[in-house]
């Protein structure tokens, strides 16, 4: 959770030369999030496309990185994100991303981590808080800064960076990732960072992002610390060529790019000198901005082959930019060009002025003659966008009025017609709901919701894709829903029960429709969320009908938009007079008003005290902390069959219901595992995250036209767990300065919180396929784990049988001696290679590694040898002697005692020829009398001569040997094979890297009379 800056208020209160009065408002402001760029690129993490989210997976692919048997598939990617205060990440057009895009990300929660050398400066609470200014508490570093690396496999984790008791640095990581993290910095910022994963592959990130001081954005004193770091390099254990990832465009905000929320602040002081009774009501705007520079993706470089992204503005910094072309090339030769057609949209809302914003339209991939093509095309539900104001979540909506906080209501201990102006806060009639005799208000001079979310129509969400055949998608999303304890007058609802359906901002899938070339659909998914009403009423209601709701991570209520402090003593809770509830926190009448009730001899409260409480939707979004607005414990999927419209069995092929882990059990209810919750006066949560998108079950079913029949149940079982991650937040239990004793201590000023990093394994899984009659048969899977989500142990029942199949990885022996080989691999970080596999029939496998010099003087560690066991008698094995450089096998002795050569070239990327009943030693021979040179120089050739190749069968120390040799079309696919006995096949393609046709000629004969076309192929988009 980010530390908004409330506390200003009370430090002027306590130090009375403080620069702010104390009738002002507190100032409330986040702390430094990440910058949108990288908010963007964590949206297409692990655990964002889901349908607990309501998201579906919707990508355009563009091309394959293989790089020395590493894959990073490069696509485009989109998420439906409405639009919010600030830069809108556009790059590719808004809402989409590119697959690869992958940096370390973080929000700075109190000072950046660095300036303090990671630790807390909790060691300060001991001294009296007299010795602190405002400007000194302002500068404590009291919570960890929560880092998320998002790497370009699409896997993401968090994690906490801190000072450990004996004087070392300790990263806290999510996800039971076993990764391993080091950083450059200084006492001014984080440079670096390097992350090895479980395969030892290195990922290398830069200082990239930071907030942006220019005119009118002076939003922070951090402008030079880091809030991203880009990845600039992939290092894999195997090879010593990178690829690297260059940033030569930058985008920053030189104007501003602001949120504007109103807040307002009732305030109760009762003294028994002097005047006994005073209070008010205070009412400002705050400015939150929004402004940051950002470095942009300009190419990716492996081997020969560079992808160049191309920009709209050619400048290198620049206050706006999108992308307009991707263009991949292998040693100089435009292999694939990507066009990237964006509109530029106009954005509006107060105090902005007009924003352009890039819309992607289309995406052609031409081939390298610049004509032969695939088109995608993209349509929206509208092409620019005005907003008024901002909803509880801080994303855009239509209405706007200053003096609206929101319309809730509440409950005060004073008559606010005698302190506060009508224009922000009215009285409001009560009603039998209302046991409270306190009054009544509204923070909000409406009775309309001005908080209401805008619809996706407004926000300029995908609604189509059409494919280069032609035939196209239709994506209709809608805004989530969840129940909430607010009704629609704005008063607090205290029964769960009575708790009404409303919309939240962002968006959910409704319905997918596919549609040939033709416009005929062909099928159709509808998505409902929550339970039907005939589940979610006990039996009663209908069986396809659903609630639609799910359940909200923070419910906007007149609770979570305030923040307060009281004195003690005082007549009454703070937070029970706000909700309407009596003195002792029940639900229920009580007939007089504590506050104003100070007769002695009565029994009554005759003593000095104070509160204040103060509303505003910052509040609200500083517990929200990103989070989504909604999850959804159940999801359905329904198979609608061609024009059907209703979810009966008699108008759908069948459904998939999706239950998701998302609840707690409580003493006698269930809640949300993130409710939020107080830490003394400090409402907060304790984040989870790791439990998020847990399917605990997936049912299948088929419609036979009258019902639904079972057809397959699975059934998981998770078990979280986390480590604490400790944090404080100011939390003046004292009040004014007239309450704090003279023996105070700064500890005394805050209150101790945590989150939880941590991960969630799959414990159990039970699969149940039923027959025609629904009788089922199930089998279970059980599993047990190393670190680094690493399988020890897998059981499997089926009936009466039973199976058990356990792993062995590289570790450190804690009793007896490592091996050397063991030692380096633990020591590269090489933990996830599976050493050995055994079954309890003992049927298995076993690797043994071993280290290859290169002639860079790098060691390579690969296996060396493959054992092979069968029924616990045969023992096979295989045998890897030589590598090249890149990891790739150079000879080969198979189990039947059969060496085999491999020669490669382009760069060491692909093989050139494979030779059979040959040692190496024999084969180098034959390379260096026909090549001149040595099979690793070979290698390095772009081009290698066929004819050569195709010479070395009739090499004297090959003539027992069986040749085939290999072309390639780089980054295409192989142009020739010729076998042993000599005779060719040849492989075709077009401009787009699509096979044409592959053929040979009679006898070697090259004419075109003598070709003989095996298979042929055409390609028939619409339009061509």
């Amino acid at each position: 959770m980010k530390r908004y800056i409330f506390i200003l208020f009370f430090f002027a209160t306590l130090f009375p030369f403080a620069a702010h009065a104390g009738s002002e408002l507190p100032y409330i402001a986040p702390s430094v999030p990440t910058s949108p760029q990288a908010a963007a690129f964590k949206m297409y993490g692990d655990v964002a496309v889901n349908p607990a989210m309501g998201v579906p997976d919707i990508s355009i692919p563009l091309f394959n990185i293989e790089h020395h048997g590493y894959q990073l598939p490069l696509s485009l990617k989109y998420n439906p994100t409405p639009f919010h205060p600030g830069y809108n990440y556009d790059v590719f057009g808004r809402g989409w991303a590119l697959s690869v895009s992958s940096c370390i990300s973080r929000s700075i929660e109190c000072m950046p981590d660095e300036t303090t050398g990671f630790k807390l400066d909790t060691d300060q609470f001991g001294k009296s808080y007299r010795n602190f200014t405002e400007a000194t508490m302002n500068r404590l570093n009291l919570k960890y800064d929560l880092f998320t690396a998002t790497l370009p496999d699409g896997s993401s984790f968090d994690f906490v960076i801190r000072i450990k008791y004996d004087g070392k640095l300790e990263y806290v990581v999510s996800g039971g990732r076993d990764v391993k993290i080091t950083h450059v910095a200084d006492a001014s910022k984080i440079y670096s960072f390097k992350v090895v994963d479980e395969q030892g592959i290195e990922y290398s990130f830069d200082g990239a992002d930071t907030t942006f001081a220019g005119p009118g954005c002076t939003i922070t004193p951090y402008g030079t610390a880091y809030v991203s770091w880009q990845l600039t390099s992939i290092r894999l254990p195997h090879s010593a060529e990178l690829i690297t990832f260059a940033y030569g465009k930058s985008i920053s905000s030189n104007y501003g790019r602001q949120q504007v929320e109103p807040a307002v602040r009732f305030h109760h002081i009762y003294e028994v000198d002097g005047d006994p009774d005073r209070f008010d009501v205070t009412f400002q705007t705050y400015t939150q901005q929004h402004a940051y520079q950002m470095k942009l993706l300009t190419s990716i470089a492996y081997g020969s082959t560079t992808i160049n992204i191309d920009y709209q503005d050619g400048s290198d910094s620049e206050h706006y930019n999108y992308a307009k072309a991707i263009n991949i090339r292998d040693n100089g030769t435009l292999i694939r060009k990507i066009n990237l057609e964006q509109h530029q949209g106009i954005l509006h809302y107060h105090g902005s002025g007009n924003l352009p914003f890039s819309t992607l339209d289309k995406i052609t991939l031409l081939g390298s003659n610049g004509i032969t093509s695939e088109t995608y095309q993209c349509g929206y539900t509208s092409s620019s966008a005005s907003f008024g104001g901002t909803d509880h979540w801080g994303n855009l909506n239509y209405r706007s009025d200053i003096h609206n906080v929101a319309c809730l209501n509440l409950f005060v201990g004073f008559d606010v017609s005698r302190a506060a102006s009508s224009t922000y806060v009215v009285d409001v009639p009560k009603d039998g709901d209302d046991l409270s005799p306190l009054d009544k208000v509204r923070i909000s001079n409406s009775y309309a919701n001005t908080r209401t979310p805008s619809s996706a129509e407004a926000h300029c969400v995908l609604n189509k894709l059409t494919y280069p055949t032609g035939g196209y998608t239709e994506f209709h999303f809608e805004n989530h829903e969840f129940f909430t304890f607010t009704d629609y007058d704005g008063d607090y609802i205290h029964n769960k029960k009575r708790r009404i359906k409303t919309q939240a901002t962002g968006f959910r899938i409704r319905e997918i429709v596919n549609y040939t070339a033709e416009g005929v659909r062909s099928d159709s998914k509808h998505y409902c969320y929550g339970q039907t009403d005939y589940d979610a009423n006990g039996g009663i209601g209908g069986r396809y009908f659903h609630t639609g709701a799910g359940e909200p991570t923070l419910d906007p209520t007149i609770q979570t938009y305030m923040t307060y402090q009281s004195s003690e003593p005082i007549p009454m809770s703070v937070l029970n007079m706000v909700l309407g509830l009596d003195p002792s926190g029940q639900y229920r009448s009580f007939n007089y008003n504590p506050f104003m009730s100070y007769d002695p001899s009565a029994g009554l409260i005759a003593a000095k005290w104070e509160w204040e409480c103060t509303f505003s939707a910052f509040n609200f979004q500083r517990l929200l902390n990103g989070r989504p607005a909604v999850v959804y414990p159940e999801v359905t999927v329904y198979y609608l069959k061609d024009g059907a419209t209703t979810y009966t069995p008699e108008n759908c092929n069948g459904k998939t219901v999706y239950q998701y882990d998302i609840y707690e059990a409580m003493q006698y209810d269930t809640a949300f595992f993130e409710k939020p919750q107080y830490f003394n006066n400090v409402l907060s949560y304790v984040g989870e995250k790791y439990r998020y998108n847990l399917l605990k079950e997936q049912t299948d079913y088929m419609s036979d036209g009258q019902e639904y029949k079972l057809k397959r149940r699975e059934t998981l079982i998770w078990h979280p767990s986390g480590a604490s991650v400790e944090g404080w937040e100011y939390s003046n239990r004292y009040g004014t300065l007239s309450f704090v004793p003279q023996t105070a201590t700064l500890g005394d000023f805050y209150t101790f919180t945590y989150q939880l990093l941590g991960h969630s394994l799959l414990y159990q899984r039970d699969i149940t396929i039923y027959d025609e009659s629904e009788t089922g048969i199930t089998e279970t899977e059980q599993y047990n784990y190393l670190s680094g989500n690493r399988m020890l142990k897998k059981k499997h029942v089926a009936g009466k049988l039973q199976q058990e199949t356990n792993w062995e990885y590289p570790k450190l022996s804690q009793t007896g001696t490592t091996t050397d080989i063991i030692r380096k691999m633990v020591e590269k970080h090489i933990i996830a290679p599976v050493l050995t596999k055994k079954q309890s029939n003992s049927d298995g496998y076993e690797r043994e590694f071993g280290e290859f010099p290169t002639q860079s003087g790098d060691t390579l560690i690969l296996p060396t040898r493959l054992y092979q066991k069968c029924y616990a008698t045969n023992r096979f094995h295989s045998e890897i002697l030589a590598y090249s450089p890149n990891g790739n096998p150079r000879e080969v002795i198979s189990r039947d005692n059969l060496h085999t050569v491999y020669l490669w070239g382009y760069g060491d990327r692909y093989p050139i020829a494979e030779i059979k009943n040959a040692t190496l030693a024999q084969v180098e021979a034959a390379v260096s009398s026909i090549f001149g040179m040595t099979s690793s120089a070979l290698a390095q050739n772009s081009l290698p001569d066929a004819a050569k190749l195709k010479a070395l069968r009739k090499h004297t120390s090959l003539s027992k040997a069986q040749v085939t040799v290999f072309t390639h079309l780089p980054l295409i696919g192989v142009s020739s094979v010729t076998d042993p006995t000599g005779k060719t096949l040849y492989y075709e393609y077009d401009e787009l890297g699509r096979l044409k046709r592959n053929y040979y000629y009679e006898n070697n004969i090259m004419q075109e009379s003598e070709k003989r076309v095996l298979q042929e192929y055409d390609y028939h988009y619409r339009n061509q």
